[in-house]
């Protein structure tokens, strides 16, 4: 490197010649640093170096490929590919708003409650009451889903129940003690009655109560369709908070009453 090259003062900046010992500029003496300068100068030129060494390695790869490349024959297209069909999991998943399940498991449950407490154990009659009015309103909770809906439907699935448990139980004591199936005499039928409406209506009442707490949680949703239908056909501007209050109170009291219904039949129901 020729003494003539120019180089920067480290303290001002100042450009000075290569060779001069101190700065013209501020004075200082440059001796102590100039070895550190040298160093500093020749690993930048060994940066420039290696910078120029790694393009021109670059640039050759880039070639070597782009020749390699335009020698391969050319590939045949790839055919398009066919559409497949959704799976049946991918589609939107729709509320489920029955659990039908449970109407069988629960007419089990309840039959083999009948049986242990009746047939197997001999435990007095109110037990038996308790047991067929507590099931069946957990079934009945239970029988909702998602965004549950009352129905005709369902009424008449908490009727149908009653009726086939009732009829089921009196079917496994009478082929148990070879009795007849059906009430024999007046008392008979109305304890029958009483037993069956007392199921019903405790199943019915889970649904309600059911419902009321999908109503609490719900923001615009109809939870009793055919009711909101005569509320608006007798007042078409009825806000949508009013709606749901009259919904909401009519369900909880719907609630109650068919549970005092179910608790008052089971206990007539007892001899």
């Amino acid at each position: 490197m020729s003494e003539h090259e120019q180089f920067a003062c480290p303290y001002c900046e100042a450009s000075l010649n290569r060779g001069v010992l101190s700065c013209r500029s501020c004075g200082r003496d440059l001796t102590p640093v100039l070895p550190l300068l040298s160093r500093l100068d020749a690993l930048q030129r060994r940066i420039v170096t290696l910078e120029s060494a790694l393009e021109e390695d670059r640039l050759a790869r880039a070639s070597e490929a782009k020749a390699a490349k335009a020698a391969q024959p050319a590939a045949p297209a790839a055919p398009a590919e066919q559409a497949r069909p959704v799976p049946a999991s991918h589609h939107a998943h729709r509320p489920v708003r029955r659990r039908v399940w449970v109407l069988p498991l629960g007419f089990a449950v309840v039959l083999g409650a009948y049986w242990m407490v009746v047939l197997w154990l001999d435990l007095p009659l109110w037990v038996l009451r308790f047991v067929t009015i507590a099931f069946p309103f957990v079934i009945g909770i239970v029988y909702f889903g998602v965004r549950p809906r009352l129905t005709w439907f369902d009424a008449g699935v908490s009727i149908v129940f009653a009726l086939s448990a009732v009829l089921a139980m009196n079917a496994l004591l009478g082929w148990i003690d070879n009795i007849p199936i059906l009430p024999q005499g007046t008392a008979a039928w109305r304890e029958t009655f009483f037993y069956a409406l007392s199921i019903g209506a405790s199943m019915f009442s889970g649904m309600l109560l059911r419902l009321s707490q999908a109503a609490l949680s719900a923001r615009g949703l109809m939870s009793f369709p055919r009711l909101r239908e005569l509320l608006r056909s007798l007042n078409g501007n009825m806000p949508m908070d009013t709606l749901k209050a009259i919904e909401l109170t009519i369900l909880m009291v719907s609630t109650i009453l068919t549970a005092i219904t179910g608790l008052v039949a089971g206990l007539l129901g007892v001899k």
